[in-house]
């Protein structure tokens, strides 16, 4: 995953091992290839805009 933030590079080609937790690192768990995208809001006004969103293919080589 390569994440741009507000034009600031903040994760560069990170590989998510499992589900995400704030400030730890949780075991691994098997899951399905495709999932949805959530966003998160925190239950405070907010307004998600230019968020692209693309499948990528593999490479062979």
């Amino acid at each position: 995953m390569t994440v741009l933030h507000n034009g600031v590079l903040a994760q560069d080609d990170v590989e998510l091992t499992g589900p995400t937790a704030y400030m730890k690192r949780p075991p691994y768990q098997a899951h399905p290839e495709k999932l949805p995208l959530l966003l998160q809001e925190h239950g405070q006004p907010v307004r998600f805009r230019n968020i692209w969103i693309r499948e990528l293919t593999a490479v062979s080589q």
